[in-house]
């Protein structure tokens, strides 16, 4: 078992990072995948996307969550039929699962340089004057997976990153913060978790 990060927040949201270094066959011992499962495994035409979608399933069930229990809406999100809200991540060899009492969304991403280049689709006005003495990428990265995990808290297409997502200033190294969601004329305020890592960062996104 390749757990890398295990972390339980206020009591009632739960996260788990896998770092994923086991083969595809390795991945898939011990499951027992629905039938949509298997049809959106085998729509993964990558390897590394199909290792991600099992050590997920793994994920799930070490959190203790049957298989029937998880669908997906009609956005693609995924949810729980027992109540409780989950939210999932991945990037290269990294995958997240956040389980919940409230709503909650989840945002894991590898620092890339490229972000520089695609910052301005993204930027809020408000968040171009960085903190002092922070290293641009890890703070592009903070704020693309801060509005990620809004995004997905969020749950509505078409949310324009640059105009209707807003991180409010934060100190460098902070762990806590706060995230704004503009729509109709209505602005919703939100809990982000930041958690940074050595080769990437997670942003948590929650109601309280």
């Amino acid at each position: 078992m390749s757990i890398c990060h295990h972390e339980i927040i206020e009591k009632e949201t739960e996260m788990v990072i896998w770092k994923i270094n086991e083969t595809e066959f390795e991945l898939g011992k011990g499951l027992h995948l629905s039938h949509e499962a298997l049809q959106k495994l085998s729509k993964r035409k990558s390897e590394s996307h199909r290792k991600s979608f099992l050590a997920i399933r793994q994920l799930l069930k070490l959190l203790g969550i049957s298989p029937e229990l998880l669908h997906y809406d009609k956005i693609g999100a995924p949810y729980l039929t027992d109540g409780r809200f989950i939210s999932i991540s991945h990037s290269k060899d990294k995958a997240a699962v956040v389980i919940s009492s409230t709503l909650v969304g989840i945002d894991l991403e590898h620092y890339k340089h490229k972000i520089k280049r695609i910052s301005p689709r993204f930027l809020h006005t408000s968040e171009i004057k960085k903190p002092v003495e922070m290293d641009d990428l890890v703070y592009l990265t903070q704020i693309w997976t801060a509005k990620e995990a809004l995004y997905k808290l969020y749950k509505k297409p078409g949310l324009i990153f640059s105009k209707q997502l807003s991180i409010m200033p934060f100190q460098n190294g902070s762990d806590v913060g706060k995230g704004l969601v503009f729509e109709k004329g209505k602005t919703s305020q939100y809990i982000l978790h930041f958690r940074r890592f050595e080769s990437y960062y997670l942003t948590l996104a929650t109601t309280n």
